[in-house]
């Protein structure tokens, strides 16, 4: 009976070692499929491990390795996808596939070189969305009137990118920013009216309130203690201080209100721009 068994249980495991050899789950068309699972799932790290072993043990096809760069991409890492291009005798560029070139472009955009993302499409390197790139580049460098003549080109064929690029680059132009000059200035004649002409009503009563307050006290030290005494140079130098603080809030207000805006057109033409990356 024992040895009945033990025969049986033989043949169930020859049969499975033939059926695992029939469909190697780790054999390398099912290990590019899993990879491939991996990052379209959003497991980067674990598609990175997965395509850099199929690269070592099996035929690294073309797709492979395109997918490994987009995961380099996606884990901002770089300098290893900037060494693959170079490693692999990628000097020139032109002599890539579509999809490599476009990739190229993308991990420039992905490292924020704008500007080399312009002098590479200016040197001649065919891409797809080569005018969203371009219209993008400027957006992001606030190039905000250059962006608006661009959009303002006729298109044969106007996708989605290219329309929202275009709503982005016009809201920029005509965003009306304040002047920090101007600013200043009214601070200067009445403090903290600069902060309110920038918006930020609260901060602009506070400082008129500490600055009159302060002015108010000062010159009421000097009318009744005279110039003799130290308490009223207190408080004028407070006040002082005050007002030189309101003057100075006053730029920077509008300082910050224009960037507050830019980031917002920024952050728009990212949404866009890398929405299928």
């Amino acid at each position: 009976m024992t040895r009945l068994i033990n025969l049986t249980f033989l043949i169930l495991l020859f049969s499975v070692i033939q059926s695992f050899g029939q469909n190697n789950l780790f054999d390398c068309e099912n290990s590019k499929n899993f990879a491939g699972y991996l990052f379209n799932t959003g497991q980067y790290q674990l598609s990175e491990q997965e395509y850099e072993r199929i690269s070592f043990f099996c035929e690294f096809d073309s797709t492979s390795r395109l997918m490994l760069l987009k995961t380099y991409r996606k884990l901002k890492k770089f300098d290893k996808e900037e060494l693959f291009y170079n490693t692999h005798g990628f000097g020139n560029l032109n002599l890539l596939s579509a999809d490599y070139r476009d990739e190229y472009i993308r991990m420039l955009m992905a490292e924020q070189k704008y500007s080399d993302v312009q002098k590479t499409i200016a040197g001649g390197l065919p891409v797809r969305q080569e005018y969203e790139h371009l219209l993008g580049s400027e957006l992001l460098l606030r190039n905000w009137e250059k962006a608006y003549q661009m959009s303002r080109q006729d298109m044969p064929k106007v996708n989605f990118k290219i329309a929202g690029l275009r709503k982005v680059a016009e809201k920029s132009y005509q965003a009306k920013r304040k002047s920090p000059v101007l600013a200043s200035l009214l601070s200067v004649i009445v403090p903290g009216a600069g902060k309110m002409y920038c918006g930020y009503w609260g901060d602009g009563a506070m400082s008129f309130l500490f600055t009159a307050s302060s002015t108010f006290f000062a010159v009421r030290g000097f009318n009744k203690y005279g110039t003799k005494s130290v308490y009223p140079w207190i408080i004028g130098g407070l006040a002082a201080s005050y007002y030189a603080a309101n003057v100075y809030g006053g730029a920077t207000s509008a300082i910050r209100y224009n960037e507050n805006i830019d980031h917002t057109f920024i952050h728009e033409t990212e949404e866009i721009l890398y929405s299928d990356y």
